[in-house]
């Protein structure tokens, strides 16, 4: 598996990201782009690995039921996404800590939900694809939603991932970041 920018000139983007957007979001952050990326990067790994309490309908029953929900990521890479895994985090930090931060950044989110009964339920999960876009004091987020019956939303998802990172930000002291605008279509 290449390790320099060099050899995977890709890594962090798509080549074809879709056009049609579900949700559109900005926050704004005063740190340097490495270190908010760092903390982007702990806040996924995360995500991945601490399932969330998470309120699921089924067909067979009537209102909620008490689930989680677990999180699979990938980053964007050429012509797809890799598996977010610690090894690649481990990799995405390398390329940050030697070259600086991404540009645009390409994210796979694959949202698996269970239901905590004893009854055998197939939950369909969600996938998203969101494009973060780094300016100068800004972030820009994209939202696809590419398949699933959206039992979380978009805008639902972002303020997931912003919770998580504002996590991260406060353990290595920097100040908590807040959505300027989400738009949901």
């Amino acid at each position: 598996m290449p390790t320099f920018l060099e050899e995977d000139p890709a890594l962090g983007t798509v080549d074809n990201f879709p056009t049609v957007l579900h949700a559109r979001a900005s926050f704004s952050f005063d740190i340097n782009p490495e270190s908010l990326q760092k903390a982007l990067l702990s806040a996924l790994a995360s995500l991945r690995t601490n399932p969330k309490p998470h309120e699921i309908t089924v067909a067979d029953q009537d209102g909620y039921l008490e689930g989680q929900l677990v999180f699979r990521l990938g980053i964007g890479n050429g012509d797809g996404f890799d598996v977010l895994d610690s090894k690649e985090e481990e990799r995405v930090l390398h390329r940050i800590e030697n070259r600086g931060s991404f540009n645009t950044l390409d994210l796979a989110f694959q949202l698996h939900y269970s239901v905590n009964d004893s009854r055998r339920h197939r939950v369909h999960e969600d996938h998203y694809i969101l494009r973060l876009v780094f300016q100068p004091g800004r972030v820009e987020v994209l939202v696809h939603h590419l398949k699933g019956v959206r039992r979380v939303e978009p805008d639902e998802l972002i303020r997931l991932i912003i919770q998580e990172l504002n996590v991260e930000l406060a353990r290595d002291r920097y100040g908590q970041i807040e959505l300027e605008a989400v738009d949901v279509t």
